[in-house]
């Protein structure tokens, strides 16, 4: 009876793997200022860590500057600003359940909750303290999950931004110029 009253759906557009054929170019370092969104989910972290940590780890840049002093010396400079944003769709829900639940869980299978992520990043390549290039990327994710799932949410989202994010850099580190 309840084969239909359970599911999750988790969409990431686009897909990390699109940009994941490796890094083209590697510079000696790179230096990475933050700077501030007042655009932020607690739950996606502080981006522009994970930024510089998917720099190091995917051999885009043997050194990492993070946080970039005025002092180092890098051969690019990436001035950094990321946003997050999560689309709850609190009146459709409150809407979906009410009626699912007025109807004693009939329409229940037909139903589904979404929950719409969406991150966005902006670079300034910098240098010698000139722009080179602007770059930006945006990465949107969807949790989808009927009434009897959501207690698989709070799982779902942390896989679900871990993707994004991957994403979202790697979108990032395939626009910087040579």
């Amino acid at each position: 009876m309840l084969t239909g009253c359970t599911g999750t759906k988790v969409k990431i557009t686009p897909e990390p793997m699109a940009f994941d054929q490796g890094v083209s170019r590697t510079y000696a370092s790179v230096g990475i200022r933050d700077i501030p969104s007042d655009k932020t989910y607690p739950a996606t972290g502080n981006l522009t860590e994970a930024f510089s940590n998917e720099i190091r780890t995917s051999g885009f840049s043997k050194e990492v500057y993070y946080p970039f002093r005025p002092d180092d010396k890098t051969d690019i400079t990436l001035d950094s600003h990321f946003t997050s944003e999560v689309d709850m769709h609190s009146g459709s829900m409150f809407a979906k359940s009410f009626f699912t639940g007025l109807t004693l869980f009939l329409i229940e299978p037909f139903i589904w909750y979404d929950f719409d992520y969406t991150l966005t990043g902006n670079l300034v390549v910098l240098k010698d303290g000139k722009e080179l290039k602007r770059v930006s990327g945006q990465t949107e994710a969807t949790i989808s999950a009927k009434w009897l799932s959501l207690s698989e949410l709070q799982s779902l989202e942390g896989k679900a931004l871990s993707k994004a994010k991957k994403s979202l850099f790697q979108q990032l580190m395939s626009k910087v110029p040579n």
